[in-house]
């Protein structure tokens, strides 16, 4: 709710969230990441740039704009919090937590937002090199007439950090729309969109090729679907991020270095000494690639994903209000990710595409292996459906009568073990 007296907004600031608010974290977990400088070695690279290829664009890509895409191969990769990441005392920490959190019946969250990792795979699919920037949003809108929700809303989130004083005064006067309440650096400001990022009087002079912001999870289907593209899944997209690393919490590596992506370093919301070079959004294509060739994939803006269910959707990746550190707000990770209303967003969020047919769906819970994927009734489909329905026992027996006697249901705990055992993963991911 607003923390300032004042009109009300065309939509209560209780049914929206900023991609910006991190999760409350346990006073034991309030430390400093290990500064480690371990360096990405030519090996790690070299493997990286195998797992990958460039997609020419098509003349009706290059006619709209789009961002080039580069195709990752299906693999088998770290998904969530990474083990790398863990300081002393955290991993014993973390557990005794986790055990208050399940008797409590709540979900126990790292400081990056995320849960405690597992393996997943992907199929092959392909993911944008850069997020949209303003620019591309522009062709978009000029070629559909498309107003963003934002913009129906009549309001957006802006940080008062980037604020003009008269913007500032007017959202905490008497009709203004105010702040969140928990989040008081964020306010609600009319007329705040993606073509007025900082509201009236705010341009995109200079910012072209800055990501586009003040974005929903809605917006993002909009574009991608006139691109012939799609929102990347969830899995999809922290698979692109890690850039063909294993268990490393950045994109480059082990090594804590706010001079690589797009963060703050400061005294937040008060003070940022711009270490990265940016007060607020960087270009799409500031600082360097991943192994994959991507830019950006921490820091600058949160970027939707396909995922959660139709009240809260992911977000991922951190913004130019998170830190490496994990001090303020959210810790700048790979695997960082909160959820948001879908028609929400703000001066933060922000996206990028993805295509190919097969959908890497969010279903962490099991793997198969052993099984004839070929073999009727051993679609992805409708291996989802049998579980969503009937659970893993169930899963279990229809197997057994599909006649898959090879076939053996993985848990999380049992692919954690081959991956503390150095032990091959094989099969189809669920």
């Amino acid at each position: 709710s607003s923390s300032t007296s004042g009109s009300a907004p065309p939509r209560p600031l209780s049914s929206v969230h900023p991609p910006v608010v991190a999760r409350v974290r346990h006073a034991t977990l309030r430390m400093r990441v290990l500064r480690v400088a371990i360096a990405l070695s030519t090996a790690a690279v070299a493997t990286a740039a195998k797992k990958f290829e460039e997609i020419p664009l098509s003349e009706d890509d290059v006619a709209k704009g789009l961002s080039p895409q580069v195709r990752v191969r299906g693999s088998w990769f770290t998904y969530g919090s990474s083990i790398a990441d863990e300081i002393d005392g955290e991993a014993e920490a973390y557990a005794e937590l986790e055990k208050q959190a399940a008797e409590a019946g709540q979900e126990m969250l790292r400081r990056d937002g995320n849960r405690a990792n597992t393996w997943a795979r992907t199929k092959p699919f392909a993911m944008d090199v850069t997020a949209v920037s303003n620019t591309q949003f522009q062709k978009f809108v000029r070629a559909t007439k498309y107003r963003t929700e934002a913009e129906t809303f009549q309001w957006s989130f802006v940080l008062d950090y980037l604020a003009a004083d008269e913007i500032i005064a007017e959202v905490d006067g008497e009709g203004g729309y105010g702040r969140v309440q928990d989040a008081p650096h964020w306010m609600a400001v009319k007329g705040a969109y993606w073509r007025r990022p900082e509201g009236t009087g705010s341009s995109l002079r200079g910012r072209g090729n800055h990501p586009v912001i003040h974005v929903s999870y809605n917006d993002s289907v909009a574009y991608c679907e006139w691109a012939g593209r799609r929102v990347p899944t969830e899995k999809e997209w922290e698979h692109a991020a890690r850039g063909g690393l294993d268990d490393e919490p950045f994109p480059w590596g082990s090594a804590a270095r706010a001079d690589k992506c797009n963060g703050w370093t400061g005294n937040f919301p008060t003070e940022n000494d711009e270490l990265d070079g940016y007060a607020g959004t960087a270009p799409v294509d500031a600082f360097e690639p991943n192994g994959y060739g991507l830019y950006n994939m921490v820091g600058n803006v949160w970027e939707w994903v396909n995922g959660g269910n139709e009240k809260e959707k992911p977000i991922r990746g951190g913004s130019y209000i998170d830190t490496i550190d994990g001090e303020h707000n959210h810790a700048l990770r790979v695997s960082s990710r909160q959820m948001v209303s879908p028609d929400s967003g703000g001066g933060n969020s922000g996206f990028r595409c993805a295509s190919g047919e097969y959908l890497n769906s969010d279903h962490r819970e099991i793997a198969i292996e052993g099984i004839d994927a070929s073999a009727d009734g051993m679609s992805q489909e409708a291996l989802q459906k049998v579980i969503a329905e009937e659970g893993v026992e169930g899963l279990t027996a229809y197997l057994a009568k599909m006649g898959q006697n090879n076939a053996q249901v993985l848990t999380p705990k049992q692919l954690k073990e081959r991956q503390e055992n150095g032990e091959s993963l094989l099969g189809e991911e669920l």
